[in-house]
C-alpha cells in the first residue's frame, strides 16, 4: 500500500462515518483519535508510518469522529454527547463485524473507548493523554480552572485555521503545513463545538466499572494534558497499567509513534519487534530518449508544451491502471503498482500513445522490496534496478526483470528474452525480457 487506504462508510441514523481497514487480525485494533482526523493523518508520512507500525501486527481499523475530515459535520441543533461518539464507535465496530476488539483511543477517543469498554467486552483497553475530566473540582484538583479553559476555547474560536492550535497539539514539523491541516481536519465551526464538547464530558465514574485489561499511556512532559490526568485514570480503572513514556506532544503520532507503540505492541502482542516501513511493489520507470538534444533542438517554451502534453497522457494511462505515481523525473516518470502485469500494459499503453506525440519513450519493469521515503517517494536497491533496466532498454521497448516477467504469469503478456545484463552499480547478472502484445 502507497497511499491511503481506502475509505469506507458507517451509517448511525443520518450520520457517516468514515473509517479504513489495514493490516490482518488477529487481533483488531480499532484506533480511536478523537478529534483528530484519521483520514489526514493516513496521507502524512510520519502518522501514516505509525498507523502502518500498528497495522504490521493487527487488522487495524481508523476512523473519523463526526465532525471531523471525512465524516459527516456535527448538527449544531442536536450537539453529540459522549453517548452519542460511544455509540458512532459501536456503529463502526459492528459494520466489521468485529468482536472482542482492542481499543486503542488517543486524546478525547480514550474517553470514547473507556466508556464502549464498560458497556462490552473488548480484549484489551489502551488509552493515550486523554483524560476524564478537564474541568477543577472539589474532588477533582488536578482539572483547569475554568478560565484556562475560557481562554483556550477563545483561541479555537479565533485562531482555527491559522495552525496555531495544532502547535500545542504536537511540536511542529517543518514539512507539515499546519493551516492547511487544521482546514483540512475541520471547519472553524466545528472545532469550537468539537472544543466544547471535549470540555464538557466526565467519564470519572465510568472508571471503576472497566473490567478489560488496561494500559494508560501518557508523555511525560506532555504540554498540553499534563501526565497527572493519565496518572488518575489508571488508578482509577482496576488493574490498570501507567506507562510514562518520553515526549511533550498531545497528538504523539506526529513525532513520537514508535515510542507509544513500543508500549502498545508489547502489551497487545508480549512481543517488541523492529519496524521497518517496507513495502512489495512493482515498479514502472518511464524515459524519454534524447530528451536532452530535443530540448535544444525545440526550444524551452515548445518543449514545456510537449512535455505538458506528455505528463497528462502518463497520468491517464497511470490512473487507468491503477498505478500510484511516485515522482516525476522531468522527462519520465516512477510509478508504482500493486498488480505486475498492471504495470507492464500502462507501459505499453504509453509507449504507443507518447509516440503520436512525436516522443519516443522506453520504459523497465521490476518488482520488489522498497522502503518509503517521506510521503511519496520510494528507496532501495530495486528501485535502482528498475531504473537501470529502464536504461537499457531502446526507444519504443519495454524491458523486464525475470521476476516481473514471472509475476506475470497467467495474465496473457508475452516476453521475449533478451538475454542477460549487468545493470550499472548492480552486482551480477541479470535477466531481461521484453514485453510484446
Amino acid at each position: 500500500m502507497l497511499e491511503a487506504p481506502e475509505i469506507h462508510f458507517a451509517k448511525r441514523g443520518n450520520v457517516h462515518l468514515a473509517y479504513h481497514v489495514v493490516g490482518i487480525g488477529p487481533p483488531d485494533i480499532v484506533f480511536v483519535g478523537g478529534s483528530f482526523s484519521t483520514t489526514l493523518a493516513w496521507r502524512e508520512h510520519a502518522s501514516a508510518r505509525g498507523l502502518r507500525r500498528l497495522a504490521s501486527f493487527s487488522r487495524l481499523i481508523t476512523y473519523d469522529q463526526r465532525g471531523m475530515k471525512a465524516s459527516d459535520s456535527i448538527d449544531f441543533g442536536a450537539v453529540p454527547t459522549i453517548d452519542d461518539l460511544v455509540a458512532d464507535l459501536e456503529t463502526v465496530v459492528a459494520a466489521r463485524g468485529i468482536e472482542n476488539p482492542v481499543l486503542f483511543g488517543m486524546h478525547n477517543g480514550g474517553a470514547v473507548a473507556a466508556v464502549f469498554a464498560s458497556r462490552h467486552p473488548v480484549q484489551q483497553l489502551i488509552v493515550c493523554n486523554t483524560w476524564a475530566r478537564l474541568e477543577i473540582a472539589d474532588d477533582y484538583p488536578i482539572g483547569f480552572k475554568a478560565r484556562e479553559l475560557d481562554r483556550f476555547g477563545k483561541v479555537y474560536e479565533e485562531s482555527w485555521g491559522e495552525g496555531r492550535i495544532s502547535r500545542y497539539w504536537a511540536l511542529r514539523q517543518p514539512e507539515i503545513d499546519t493551516a492547511w491541516m487544521e482546514l483540512e481536519a475541520t471547519a472553524r465551526n466545528q472545532a469550537v463545538v468539537l472544543f466544547q464538547m471535549n470540555r464538557d464530558y466526565d467519564i470519572r465514574h465510568v472508571l471503576p466499572t472497566i473490567e478489560a485489561p488496561t494500559m494508560v499511556i501518557h508523555l511525560e512532559n506532555n504540554r498540553m494534558v499534563p501526565p497527572e490526568f493519565g496518572r488518575y485514570i489508571a488508578e482509577s480503572i482496576p488493574g490498570a497499567r501507567l506507562a510514562l513514556v518520553p515526549g511533550e506532544d498531545q497528538i504523539f503520532l506526529h513525532n513520537h509513534s514508535d515510542e507509544v507503540i513500543n508500549v502498545v505492541q508489547h502489551f497487545v502482542t508480549g512481543t517488541q519487534t523492529p519496524f521497518v516501513d517496507h513495502l512489495t511493489t512493482t515498479m514502472l520507470y518511464t524515459d524519454i530518449v534524447n530528451s536532452t538534444s530535443m530540448t535544444v533542438d525545440l526550444g524551452n517554451e515548445r518543449w514545456s508544451q510537449l512535455i505538458h502534453q506528455h505528463n497528462t497522457r502518463m497520468r491517464g494511462h497511470i490512473k487507468k491502471c491503477r498505478g500510484h505515481e511516485v515522482k516525476c523525473t522531468g522527462d519520465g516518470f516512477l510509478v508504482a503498482f500493486d498488480e505486475t502485469d498492471a504495470a507492464v500494459r500502462c507501459a505499453l499503453d504509453a509507449l504507443e500513445s507518447i509516440a503520436g506525440l512525436g516522443l519516443e519513450l522506453r520504459a523497465g519493469v521490476h518488482a520488489g522490496v522498497v522502503a518509503r521515503m517521506g510521503n511519496r517517494d520510494l528507496a532501495g536497491v530495486e528501485v535502482h534496478i528498475a531504473q537501470r533496466i529502464c536504461d537499457r532498454a531502446e526507444a519504443g521497448q519495454v524491458l523486464v526483470s525475470d521476476t516481473a516477467r514471472k509475476a506475470c504469469g497467467g495474465s496473457g503478456l508475452r516476453f521475449e528474452a533478451r538475454g542477460t545484463a549487468q545493470l550499472k552499480g548492480i552486482p551480477g547478472e541479470w535477466e531481461v525480457f521484453e514485453a510484446c502484445r
